[in-house]
């Protein structure tokens, strides 16, 4: 058990983070923006590709440079009792799933399917970490349970393609997304 309550101040979504992406994050936002197609957000340079966990090359947020490094779903409020507040435009349903686990980090093993969660503030000076609300791990881990899921599906799936992963980010938008899922697992492209 952990104390955090995130407290909206938007340092975990700027400076040096790397929001790595699983196609299920990529369809949501690709849905939440109405684009046709998953490469449109690359081409508007959303996202881009990383290496990632387990070594292997992952989609990623393209933050934002000037006037400082911030993402592009990071929308600055004011709010007359707390001050500045930094809110997600994605928030809830289209936020990725690495966002929606913060302060949890998920590391897995793709050999085992062990995975293991690690609490860790998002940021050095987060003040989330000095509020009262208890943070239970396997809660989380419950309410996410599909996402995560699908996510290990992924993750399998992009290693066993290592050679030629982009067809897994690389899909249209207009059809439900476990579909894709599981096309791929039988071996279908797009």
């Amino acid at each position: 058990m952990y104390r955090f309550s995130c407290t909206l101040c938007g340092e975990c979504c700027s400076g040096e983070m790397r929001v790595f992406l699983n196609p299920l994050d990529i369809f949501r936002i690709g849905r939440f923006l109405k684009l046709e197609h998953s490469s449109e957000l690359f081409k508007r340079r959303l996202l881009m590709l990383d290496k990632g966990q387990n070594g292997l090359q992952l989609p990623r947020i393209r933050f934002k440079e000037k006037p400082f490094l911030f993402c592009p779903f990071l929308i600055n409020d004011f709010d007359e009792e707390r001050g500045l507040r930094g809110l997600c435009s994605l928030h809830p349903e289209h936020k990725p799933l690495v966002c929606r686990l913060a302060p949890l980090s998920r590391h897995l093993d793709l050999n085992s399917g062990e995975e293991e969660f690690e609490f860790i503030l998002p940021h050095p000076d987060c003040p989330g970490g000095k509020t009262d609300r208890i943070l239970d791990p396997d809660r989380e881990r419950d309410l996410l349970a599909e996402d995560l899921g699908l996510e290990t599906r992924y993750y399998r799936l992009l290693s066993a393609h290592e050679e030629d992963p982009g067809f897994l980010w690389n899909f249209p938008l207009d059809q439900p997304y476990k579909n894709l899922i599981e096309e791929w697992e039988r071996g279908a492209r797009p």
